[in-house]
């Protein structure tokens, strides 16, 4: 299970006195995260992970290295999937993370495919 996943967002930087706050689980949990952390200013992004085994991984991490080569052989995994994010507790679980706005972002392109499909 290869999975490339990436979102981009703008954040605050460091020098409007604003450090992002990621969910950070390491070692990886077997589900939820519910322990925060203020990134360090060399880290730009939030990390989550879902491993094979079904294993949880939270934590702060640098945007330029989000890509799943890089991911893969900093923690040993091989199947993963994996979201960056640069909002303030963005990294959420797949799961819980859909909200209404994206609902509604994600409908007409669901929409535009099926009609490819017919």
């Amino acid at each position: 299970m290869e999975a490339h996943c990436e979102l981009r967002a703008p954040v605050p930087s460091s020098a409007d006195g604003h450090s992002l706050t990621c969910y950070s689980c390491v070692p990886p949990v077997s589900g939820n995260c519910t322990k925060t952390s203020v990134c360090s200013s060399n880290f730009d992004s939030c990390l989550y992970i879902e491993a094979e085994p079904k294993s949880y991984y939270y934590q702060c991490w640098k945007l330029a290295d989000c890509s799943f080569e890089r991911i893969s052989a900093s923690l040993g995994l091989q199947k993963l999937q994996y979201r960056c994010c640069q909002q303030d507790l963005c990294n959420r679980s797949f799961g819980t993370t859909v909200s209404g706005k994206m609902a509604l972002l994600v409908t007409p392109l669901l929409a535009a495919a099926w009609n490819l499909c017919l």
